[in-house]
């Protein structure tokens, strides 16, 4: 400040030569201080900008967290990770951490692709990496829902709560969606001869040798199919091996006589060559039946029958239609009945698909904002430069036909789609207004709702309805959902999905451990389920007493810290909870631990701003990926919710 005041004295005196070059001075002195003020900014709104992101990703987890519980009855068993393969099958990939965001494979083509050890593409890297590797839902349902119009259509509407989903082929990927009912009762031993034969009820007989049977009920009039699991022990010609059967489908054929059909388990252990069935563990099988798809419900007829009918409404948006006899269906279970329950295993489509509720506001062209802005529109450029396409959801557009839309707006009462000219989307501010068609404040909003399918769109009062946006935005923003399974059970080998290996159980039940130097009081769980909480019914294990110690209903954290270095997996210690256990005990009953399930449910959100670039180069695309995938911010939420098993 004293040159300028200098400066000003100057110029009032008029001392000529010196004004100028002081000026001078004083400009650049002002400039180096406003750059190096200005150089704060950058990095300040940068903070700014990740705090605020970190904000919207609670607030969307809670949300969806929120979303969940409003819908308890449908939660899914589980939610397990996928592993796709050149056969065009999607299978479970329990060795998979959920901490681990990279590709399933080591090799990316120029097209996007990820590619086998063999160069055969598999997916698309956004279906195969991040959020999308965990995706595949199990036994998500609920009680058969009350019958009601959808459009022209009358029956139980059930949608699918993580939907869209994978359904047919996406990038040349076959879906596995089955619809199945309650589990059915198990019996031990042969039917004998065909007497009051019950659709529910099923026998198993000399279920642990290599002879083993299974005898469905056959229907008089119509072919029925059954899904069936079960622990299989095979020899592989080496080593007896523990093999989990998941999702066989047995079918049944219709015979005017009935009775029963009788096949060999063994034809369901997927034997290949040189491999021999020693038998099944009856606790372990479980058989339900599977509802048929129909294009239209069979009027009349066997309840038994009519009950076990549905329609696809929409293949991507996931809309059931169960017949309306299935509502009022009830089973025999021993001595009292239960209602009838569908269960679904699907594939989520894409976890990068937003799905936010709201009710569309009684004023007129009311704007409503999303929870996120830049929303991605055809013509984005996706995180590897390409450009966007769609949600890679095919819904009716207004002439008749289909269109891969990057926003839609679902009714979520009847499963409908807004049409296009009824919203009007401002990308960039991520928020909507809804188009009254007639232009008429007095009788509410009227927009057009397409029904689930329908060709065409139909008028109706908007104002006040239950609504579902589905879009996604700039930055791979996904919403993710793990499970743990419902219930656990007992493996003698490496457990995979739904299993535990209880240490020192398989040195007690077949003479030699798992791993030599494995921990007699640790649990042991597949690489999938780190960090899932889990708690455990009943549980024996000795202090050095003459007597062991009995643990019931005690939760845990499945961890890997510090990791296990002899067998190598994710575990519980019980010295977490009692410092003086020595080991499981299995003498006392021959158990040891039961009854372990899954306690919790994780909603996580995630983000990644950063962009990369594919080359023709696959070295070079596999690195460019593994620098972005540094970039990914994560925020996740868990709560305690249990599913009991059916």
């Amino acid at each position: 400040m004293d040159l300028v005041k200098q400066l000003k004295h100057n110029l009032r005196s008029h001392k000529a030569g010196s004004s100028l070059v002081e000026l001078l001075v004083v400009i650049v002195i002002l400039l180096v201080g406003i750059l190096a003020v200005v150089q704060i900014f950058p990095r300040g709104l940068q903070l700014i900008g990740v705090e605020k992101s970190k904000t919207m990703m609670v607030n969307m987890a809670n949300a969806e967290m929120d979303r969940i519980r409003g819908n308890l009855t449908q939660l899914p068993e589980q939610i397990v990770p996928v592993l796709y393969t050149a056969s065009n099958v999607i299978i479970t990939n329990s060795n998979r951490s959920p901490d681990d965001l990279g590709p399933m494979t080591n090799r990316i083509a120029g097209t996007g692709d990820l590619l086998d050890a063999v160069g055969n593409p598999l997916v698309a890297w956004q279906y195969g990496s991040a959020a999308n590797n965990t995706r595949r839902v199990v036994g998500e349902g609920t009680t058969i829902p009350a019958p009601r119009y959808i459009g022209a259509s009358y029956g139980g509407l059930m949608t699918l709560q993580f939907a869209p989903i994978l359904y047919a082929t996406i990038d040349g990927v076959n879906s596995n969606v089955l619809v199945y009912g309650n589990d059915m009762l198990k019996r031990g031993g042969n039917p004998g001869p065909f007497g009051n034969v019950r659709s529910y009820e099923y026998f198993v007989e000399d279920s642990d040798t290599a002879t083993a049977a299974i005898h469905l009920p056959v229907s008089t009039t119509v072919e029925r199919k059954y899904r069936l699991t079960m622990s299989a022990w095979v020899n592989n010609g080496v080593t007896d091996e523990r093999r989990e059967v998941v999702d066989a489908v047995i079918t049944v054929p219709a015979n005017i006589a009935g009775g029963y059909q009788t096949d060999a388990l063994s034809t369901f252990a997927g034997l290949g060559g040189g491999e021999t069935f020693i038998g099944a563990e009856f606790d372990s099988i479980r058989v339900a039946r599977l509802f048929t798809e129909v294009v239209a419900f069979s009027a009349g007829g066997n309840i038994d029958d009519n009950a076990y009918e549905y329609r696809l409404l929409d293949q991507q948006l996931g809309l059931l239609l169960f017949h309306p006899d299935g509502y009022k269906y009830r089973e025999r279970r021993n001595n009292r009945t239960i209602p009838l329950v569908a269960r679904v295993n699907y594939d989520v489509l894409d976890w990068r698909i937003i799905k936010e509720d709201f009710r569309i506001a009684d004023a007129a062209m009311a704007e409503h904002r999303l929870r996120l802005t830049n929303l991605m529109h055809k013509d984005s450029l996706k995180p590897d430069q390409r450009l966007h396409v769609g949600l890679g959801v095919n819904v009716p557009d207004e002439l008749g036909g289909f269109e891969n839309r990057d926003f839609i707006l679902m009714d979520v009462e009847t499963g409908g789609i807004y049409s296009k000219d009824s919203l009007k989307v401002d990308y960039s501010n991520g928020s909507i207004q809804i188009v009254d068609q007639d232009a008429n404040p007095a009788n509410g909003t009227q927009a057009g709702l397409i029904y689930p399918g329908s060709a065409a769109p139909v008028t109706v009062a908007a104002s006040g309805r239950a609504v579902r946006a589905l879009y996604q935005a700039t930055g791979e923003w996904a919403i993710q959902v793990m499970k743990p399974a419902s219930l656990y059970r007992q493996s003698l080998g490496v457990p995979a999905a739904a299993q535990f290996y209880a240490g020192g159980s398989r040195q007690y039940q077949l003479g030699a451990p798992l791993v030599a130097g494995e921990s007699t009081v640790r649990i042991y769980f597949p690489p999938m389920d780190a960090g899932k909480k889990v708690s455990i019914g009943e549980l024996w294990y000795d202090v050095g007493g003459p007597e062991p110690r009995r643990m019931e209903n005690q939760e845990f954290t499945i961890t890997n810290s510090p990791p296990d270095a002899t067998v190598g997996l994710p575990y519980i210690d019980l010295r977490t909870i009692d410092p003086n256990a020595l080991s499981i005990n299995y003498a006392r009953y021959g158990y040891g631990v039961r009854n372990i399930k899954g306690a919790s449910i994780t909603v996580r959100v995630l983000w990644n701003p950063s962009t990369w670039t594919l080359t023709n180069d696959e070295a070079v695309n596999l690195e460019n990926f593994e620098v972005w995938g540094r970039s990914w911010r994560k925020v996740q939420t868990e709560t305690m919710l249990q599913k009991e098993s059916e």
